[in-house]
């Protein structure tokens, strides 16, 4: 039916004309932004669980950082720790040159000075962001793992406690006692002490041996005294290794949380991408496709609208 009052072709190309016209819209916008899912409105569930993941990622990378940090804090105290044990063989194999009778005992004792000196100054060293886990007695908190459940993302913490090779507070002077032998007679005449260090830590024992080699008696008094101190040092060494080993498996256990952490990141992203990330390849031919149902849907329209003059026509 011809009408100049409803004009039925034109309404319907008008429609055809603005769904092309929101579908472009979304199609640029999907392009322009790189993604099919940026607001609620496009797709709420969707939306819900990406923005949920994101936050997820987002606390884990912090997490991750702060495993970093445990990470960092671990190993300089594990290189320290090596350090010192270095140390403490030369200090070692400066007692063994010394339980002969026939050297220099005030000099090996200098060298000994020496070494110990650089124990001091690796233990004080061995800082990372303020905390030294070799020169205190507290246990310290570290972050080592993330766990993730339906209330989130939260840390996992482990508590390491602190070995003080450092100088100690409160000193319990630990002796090292002696028999001494007369060097002709052979007779023991009576037991020598000497006092090792002045406190309870491996660098309170340490700094007193060069002082019990210095102590007054013959060459066989201090050669015997090193041999015995030989003893009580394998023992600060058995504790300066263990720790060492505990620190490094601290360590090996933080490299391979911050792998795995990272790789879920990843993977999480990875599932982000797969919700609300547009195909660029995808829209780019539906923008050209849309263009071209614009251009036909106009000129449609247009078409449309000239029905009623062609009505006119039949009045002439």
């Amino acid at each position: 039916m011809a009408s100049i009052l409803t004009n039925v072709g034109s309404m319907v190309a008008l429609q055809t004309l603005r769904s092309t016209t929101a579908n472009l819209e979304t199609t640029q916008n999907r392009i322009s932004t790189g993604m099919k899912v940026s607001t609620a409105k496009d797709n709420s569930s969707y939306w819900s669980i990406a923005t949920t993941m994101k936050s997820d990622v987002s606390a884990l990378k912090v997490l991750n950082e702060n495993i970093s940090l445990s990470a960092a804090t671990v190993s300089t105290a594990r290189v320290g720790v090596e350090n010192i044990n270095g140390l403490m063989t030369k200090i070692n194999d400066q007692l063994t040159l010394a339980t002969s009778a026939s050297v220099d005992h005030d000099k090996i004792a200098n060298e000994i000075d020496s070494l110990v000196a650089q124990v001091t100054s690796t233990i004080k060293a061995s800082s990372y962001n303020g905390e030294n886990l070799l020169d205190n007695v507290k246990t310290t908190t570290l972050v080592v793992s993330v766990k993730r459940d339906d209330t989130g993302v939260s840390a996992v913490t482990d508590s390491i406690k602190a070995q003080n090779l450092g100088a100690s507070a409160t000193p319990v002077a630990p002796t090292v006692t002696q028999q001494t032998t007369d060097p002709v007679t052979g007779v023991t005449t009576g037991t020598a002490a000497y006092t090792a260090g002045a406190g309870g830590t491996v660098t309170d024992f340490i700094s007193g041996i060069s002082a019990a080699l210095k102590a007054g008696g013959t060459t066989v008094d201090r050669a015997a005294m090193a041999k015995a101190i030989q003893a009580e040092i394998d023992t600060q060494m058995d504790t300066v290794t263990a720790y060492a080993a505990e620190l490094g498996a601290v360590g090996t256990r933080l490299e391979l949380q911050q792998d795995f952490t990272s790789k879920l990141v990843d993977s999480l992203n990875t599932g982000i991408g797969a919700l609300v990330d547009a195909d660029l390849n995808e829209e780019s031919a539906r923008l050209q496709a849309l263009q071209v149902q614009q251009q036909l849907g106009t000129q449609a329209l247009s078409i449309a609208n000239q029905a009623p003059q062609n009505i006119l026509s039949l009045f002439r």
